[in-house]
């Protein structure tokens, strides 16, 4: 078998010298038959990575190779990393990268260095050719492997079950506040919800990154308004949870999940050792690369205290009547209180197990009525409800099949998501990224995008020239 490393080429003179003998003798070491593509952009565009990536498959396929790694030129292999034959799926061998000490950037990351048989780019029509600059290509081209089935994808399968319908507009439940339950969130209390959030883009559209113009929006999934505490969905596709101190600062902590997905989300908050803990289907939020914020959130002081404020459910009166942000539009299958903090080990399980120690409330629907099976009878006013039944399955996030390898990234300058000096988090290259954010989420994501007819089958270029850098690599000078 002959590997065809392909890689994206333009302004990278000293990574150059690097790559070819570093990435060579490494195959070499592990037996593996090589020749490198270079793919160089040599007109004045912006630069397109993917389309760049499309043209060195091109021609590695086209000299007989018989499958292919796409490759940054700033990825060095360390010891461990598989570069064989990818039979069955595209693989992703980037997985432990020196830049995030040698960890991986995020569950969902398809960069690096990717391995792709002849068939499996023809099943995706390779990348794009329509993200210039800097951004999203990698992402697009995994969602491609996605809608191919080249995804792991795991499921927890909770069985027919009742949940209702919240329509975004009128829908709500009231829980009245007796004393078992008035200062549970100013105390160590956990909250969980499973939960089939929607966007609302008849209100507000998506909001991303790269659009600071847009309006941002958190729907309400439970509340206890003024100062609110809760759980919500935002238009930004991420799970929130807020709650305030007693000096009125915000504690806020977000987690990234894509629309339509049945999620089981969980607020774990401990006053004795001021954390508070985010969890999404069992795993605690994950901080790197925009994909969540860290937890536990430490805090100061005391938790702000409510009174006799109601519990709402899908809706909240911190706002107008007429505000998008006021109702929750998605689907409810279970809402549980307890007036402790659960453990790790009990948030991993609550799928199979819903412990009873301390338990307050705990909803379920039946003909589209919320019951509290708690024996504590806090049977909330339903408003509206929608009462519909169905196979629960509880999705992970698809990622990549992948196979464990440490690489060195070389130093260059960051060009992905940066803090500003507002604390703001912005994309380096500006418009350009923003764009290929909103062609990927928008368009890609929500299956407008015809991917058969935007790639590697549908590549145009202008071949200027081909140099030849040493017997196993070639520089492929390209205008497109």
């Amino acid at each position: 078998m002959k590997l065809g490393v392909c890689v994206p080429y333009r302004n990278r003179e000293a990574h150059l010298k690097e790559f070819v003998p570093k990435v060579g003798a490494y195959l070499e070491s592990k037996g593996i038959d090589y020749c490198m593509y270079f793919a160089h952009q040599v007109d004045d565009k912006l630069f397109n990575r993917g389309a760049t990536k499309n043209v060195a498959a091109k021609h590695a396929f086209e000299d007989g190779c018989d499958y292919i790694v796409w490759h940054d030129i700033d990825m060095i292999p360390e010891e461990g990393c598989d570069y064989s034959y990818p039979s069955k799926t595209p693989i992703h061998i980037a997985t432990n990268i020196s830049q995030m000490e040698y960890k991986l950037k995020y569950q969902e990351y398809f960069g690096g260095a990717v391995l792709f048989n002849k068939e499996q780019v023809e099943k995706t029509n390779g990348y794009s050719n329509d993200y210039w600059d800097w951004g999203m290509e990698d992402d697009d081209l995994f969602w491609r492997c996605y809608l191919e089935g080249y995804a792991n994808v795991s499921q927890i399968n909770l069985g027919k079950q009742d949940y209702v319908k919240f329509n975004g507009t009128t829908s709500k439940v009231t829980i009245p506040v007796d004393r078992g339950i008035a200062h549970l969130t100013s105390k160590s209390h956990t909250v969980s919800v499973l939960v089939k959030a929607n966007q609302q883009e008849e209100k507000v559209p998506i909001w991303l990154v790269g659009d600071w113009d847009r309006r941002f929006c958190e729907y309400p999934i439970i509340r206890r308004a003024g100062y609110d505490w809760g759980l919500s969905y935002n238009n930004s596709r991420a799970f929130t949870a807020l709650l305030w101190n007693h000096k009125k600062e915000a504690l806020y902590q977000w987690m990234k999940r894509y629309e339509n997905y049945w999620s089981w989300i969980t607020l774990s908050v401990n006053t004795d050792t001021n954390r508070i803990h985010f969890y999404l289907n069992g795993k605690e939020s994950d901080a790197r690369h925009g994909h969540g914020t860290h937890s536990p959130l430490s805090y100061e002081g005391n938790l702000k205290r409510y009174g006799s404020t109601p519990f709402t459910i899908g809706h909240t009166t911190s706002v107008g009547l007429n505000e998008p942000n006021r109702w929750f539009k998605g689907d409810i299958a279970k809402v549980i209180l307890w007036d402790r903090a659960l453990n790790n080990e009990e948030i991993s399980n609550l799928v199979n197990t819903i412990p009873q120690e301390n338990l307050k409330l705990h909803y379920e629907f039946q003909n589209g009525q919320p019951i509290d099976l708690s024996d504590n009878d806090y049977h909330g006013e339903a408003e509206n409800l929608e009462k519909s039944e169905e196979e629960i399955k509880i999705s992970h996030a698809p990622i990549p099949h992948r196979r464990p390898g440490r690489m060195f990234c070389l130093p260059h300058k960051d060009e992905g998501l940066i803090r500003d000096e507002k604390g703001q988090d912005r994309w380096a290259k500006g418009e350009t990224t923003a764009r290929n954010e909103r062609r990927y989420v928008l368009q890609m994501q929500q299956g407008t995008w015809d991917y058969k007819s935007d790639g590697i089958k549908q590549l145009k270029y202008e071949l200027v020239s081909i140099e030849q850098i040493n017997p196993k690599a070639k520089m492929i000078n390209v205008k497109f």
